[in-house]
């Protein structure tokens, strides 16, 4: 296929990337320090504002409407077009940004009624993960039209804004990508259902205790998990619970009423809690849009029985 058009190097693409991307943190920044407390208090689904904000952002900019050109390809001298070298409309250009950014943004969003440790919210986490890795695995080795999964779709290209003066052959792309792609897919989907079958026993009763900490009151969200570490060859068995607050407490953590409450459930519903060396509360207070975030987070650990001396 002939054309015009000079495909973009791989770090000058990059680096009108990184451009975009501290414009839209600066953006985001602005945002989370103008409504903090709502953005905490929705936790995770704070990420479809910084959706929405970056594919409007890549849509309008990326279009003809912009000349195909973000602020950051602008700097580098680079445009989206097509085989023609001519902009794309702003239909292309969405579904150009959705394929680009949704993956990044809701691959960890749980589904509202779910768990994230469902079977339907672990294979949405997989068919995002793996969209996510398509965009980054075949742009990084397709070195022929270095077109990433998002441009494959839509037909466009990366390019520079010269233009040869006469046509030339494009590169075929090889089937490379599409193998590297493939593997590592192959090896996260195994490597999902090795840890489900493996952690299947643990999972109802984690499964249990996440729910019954979920309803406490003051909790906006909470993840449950059974921890071993090993520091100089000596094995730590902990019991931890994370939990996202909307104000974190003043006075020490033993004495808040949320971590009582939390260390309390998980004395009377855990599974054999005494063979774990320490129980572990953690409270953050966190917004996070994906493309600015900021987080403060302080940390309780004590063994089970000192927890049942305190709780008296």
């Amino acid at each position: 296929m002939e054309t015009k058009i000079n495909i973009a190097k791989f770090w000058t693409r990059i680096w009108a990337l990184l451009i975009d991307s501290i414009i839209l943190g600066v953006i985001g920044y602005l945002l989370g320090q103008t409504v903090q407390d709502f953005l905490v208090s929705i936790g995770n689904y704070g990420l479809l504002f910084g959706l929405v904000i970056t594919v409007a952002y890549q849509t309008i900019f990326n279009s003809k409407i912009v000349n195909g050109q973000t602020i950051g390809k602008r700097a580098m001298n680079l445009q989206v077009v097509d085989i023609n070298g001519d902009t794309i409309d702003i239909r292309k250009s969405f579904l150009r940004a959705l394929i680009l950014c949704v993956p990044y943004f809701t691959a960890n969003l749980t589904i509202p009624g779910l768990t994230d440790i469902s079977i339907v919210d672990i294979t949405k986490t997989i068919i995002l993960a793996s969209i996510a890795i398509g965009v980054v695995v075949i742009y990084i080795f397709n070195k022929q039209t270095r077109q990433s999964l998002h441009d494959l779709v839509v037909g466009t290209y990366v390019a520079t804004t010269d233009r040869n003066e006469e046509p030339a052959l494009l590169p075929t792309m090889t089937k490379i990508p599409f193998y590297v792609f493939g593997g590592l897919v192959t090896l996260m989907f195994g490597a999902e259902i090795f840890t489900a079958t493996r952690k299947a026993p643990e999972l109802k009763n984690v499964l249990s205790i996440y729910s019954k900490v979920s309803d406490i009151d003051g909790v906006l969200e909470a993840t449950v998990i059974e921890k071993t570490s090993y520091v100089n060859d000596s094995k730590t068995t902990a019991y931890e619970a994370n939990l996202w607050v909307q104000n974190l407490p003043k006075g020490d953590l033993e004495n808040d009423k949320v971590v009582r409450a939390v260390v309390q459930t998980i004395l009377d519903n855990a599974n054999s809690i005494d063979s774990f060396d320490v129980i572990s509360i953690s409270m953050t207070r966190e917004f996070n849009i994906g493309i600015a975030s900021q987080k403060s987070t302080t940390t309780v650990r004590q063994t089970p029985s000192k927890w049942r001396e305190i709780l008296q």
